[in-house]
């Protein structure tokens, strides 16, 4: 098998165990399945990912390295940025779901995870965001991400009885964010923890 092929089987196998996860979730996940979908192997799997573990891994590692890619981060517009962390994941429905089969069945954290969350609570401390009411950057950026994640996250109960727009939901997003930047805002938060 040439390098080219071997790539392509790979993000075959890749493409395919994402599917697979997330419909099945890591304990539901059949690594014949996936070899199947994929027009692969099933030894091919284990060559080049080694475990189903290892299998899962490399499927939250590109959902989070595409996340990270897709969305950049603009610390000094938090509001665009949940606009657009936002848009992603209506977009990406897929990727919601095996962050929840990740947190329901293997809540750990990936190193490229705490990477990426530690560069961007730096960035944020670089640009002060800590100054005005001394609101940590790592407690702002959990807000927003909850924030941003709301509509992607919410009992299914209670978002039949909420807005189903898209534009009003992302303008309702975009404002929590403004709101929660707001030094005012933030400070009254930090007097009544």
């Amino acid at each position: 098998m040439s390098p080219r092929d071997a790539e392509a089987t790979k993000k075959r196998i890749l493409e395919a165990a994402v599917a697979e996860f997330a419909q099945h979730g890591f304990s539901g996940a059949r690594i014949d399945r996936v070899a199947s979908a994929a027009n692969a192997n099933k030894s091919l799997i284990y060559t080049y990912y080694g475990s189903k573990d290892q299998l899962f891994d490399a499927v939250l590692e590109a959902a989070i390295g595409d996340l990270h890619e897709s969305v950049p981060f603009t610390p000094d517009d938090l509001p665009a940025f949940g606009a657009r962390l936002f848009d992603f994941l209506v977009a990406h429905p897929v990727e919601i779901r095996i962050d929840a089969w990740r947190r329901l069945e293997r809540p750990t954290n990936t190193t490229l995870e705490q990477q990426m969350f530690a560069e961007k609570i730096a960035a944020l401390d670089a640009i002060g965001s800590t100054a005005a009411d001394g609101t940590s950057s790592a407690d702002l950026l959990v807000m927003v991400l909850a924030v941003s994640w709301a509509w992607a996250t919410v009992p299914e109960a209670l978002g039949a009885l909420a807005s189903a727009e898209i534009d009003l939901r992302r303008k309702q997003v975009v404002r929590s964010i403004e709101v929660l930047c707001e030094a005012d805002f933030t400070a009254s938060l930090n007097e009544h923890a």
